[in-house]
């Protein structure tokens, strides 16, 4: 593959007329079976592209395909599909310069080294502009018309099936030492939910994955979303849950309430919620989203470390569990399901016993 790549970059140095040479490193990627690295130039501009390498499909994302019931596949990768058609619609992703169709090399725009995460942390003054800039992104991805650009997507959705998946996928990897009554209660209460969050009549452009470090901060400042391959329809408020619970970065309730009133005015001014959704019903859908996409997290922080040998984000559990408990503290409906999870929820020293 060493040539390969090299091939692929040449390819591209030879179309845009860029001269000298060009090397690769590799950076920290995320916890999909793509690799990435960071390609250096000697001469031209860009001076540095960011080199994706697709790698064998894993089971994880397969089960996931399995009961999401897709209509039609789409017809080609979804990564370079799905960037394509983010950017003709305005939502900022990282160009594309080089592509093999199929998406198993792609050379992209580098975007530099700073998340939303680092950007927040290393600049707390900035909290509120850039706060009100994601949701502001956020609500612009979701009012995205999709149905003429890929309407192969109308058969990935958020369906029961696949909520209902993720819950047991908490179940087989968040959750250690439950004796089979308690997991029967479990399992009744998960089905009641993924009742519930199957309920959405109006979908929206889903990220999956909209957090703080799925978000890239340019060197101007202008925000840029990434990983957006596993693009889906569902719920507005799944996103705005991911957000606003990441278990990467913690805010208050009071934050979150504050935020939350920021993004309904928008959504609402937007079209993307009706004019008379409560604030009441907006919490609500709020809280249950953010509670199912906290056991989604945790039970995969624990399947990257004990499947694919990756243990980077076990410090990130606890940070999911933090969310589940005040979230239940503040939704009386989330009370009994966190009650019958919080005596088996597994620690991130204790190895799985398979």
């Amino acid at each position: 593959m060493d040539g390969d790549w090299k091939a692929f970059v040449g390819e591209w140095l030879g179309k845009t007329g860029q001269p000298g040479g060009f090397d690769r490193e590799p950076l920290a990627g995320d916890a999909s079976n793509r690799r990435y690295f960071r390609v250096k130039f000697s001469e031209g501009v860009p001076s540095t592209a960011v080199l994706m390498q697709k790698n064998a499909g894993e089971g994880f994302k397969k089960s996931e395909e399995a009961v999401s019931k897709a209509a039609e596949d789409p017809p080609g990768d979804p990564f370079i599909l799905i960037a394509r058609f983010l950017a003709a619609n305005g939502i900022p992703v990282p160009e594309l310069y080089h592509v093999r169709e199929s998406g198993e090399l792609v050379l992209q725009e580098d975007l530099g080294e700073h998340t939303l995460a680092g950007r927040l942390s290393q600049s707390p003054g900035e909290t509120k502009s850039l706060t009100e800039r994601t949701l502001s992104l956020l609500v612009a991805l979701q009012k995205v018309p999709w149905k003429k650009g890929i309407p192969w997507l109308s058969g990935r959705t958020f369906s029961r099936e696949l909520i209902r998946w993720e819950f047991e996928h908490f179940v087989e990897y968040g959750l250690a030492g439950a004796p089979d009554p308690a997991l029967s209660r479990i399992r009744d209460l998960f089905d009641r939910e993924s009742a519930f969050l199957a309920r959405e009549t109006s979908p929206v452009l889903v990220h999956r994955d909209y957090h703080s470090r799925n978000i890239m901060v340019r060197e101007d400042g202008r925000l840029a979303l990434i990983d957006f391959q596993d693009l889906l329809l569902g719920s507005p408020f799944y996103d705005l849950a991911s957000f606003l619970f990441d278990p990467y970065r913690s805010l208050s309730m009071d934050e979150i309430r504050g935020w939350l009133d920021l993004y309904l005015a928008r959504a609402i001014a937007g079209g993307v919620l009706p004019a008379d959704l409560s604030r009441e019903e907006a919490s609500e859908l709020l809280f249950r989203h953010g509670f199912q996409r906290n056991l989604k997290a945790c039970g995969r922080f624990f399947y990257i470390a004990d499947v694919k040998g990756n243990p980077s984000f076990l410090g990130s559990v606890s940070g999911t569990h933090k969310n589940l408990e005040r979230l239940a503290r503040t939704l009386p409906a989330l009370t009994s399901v966190y009650e019958e999870v919080r005596p088996f929820l597994r620690n991130p020293t204790a190895k799985k016993t398979m």
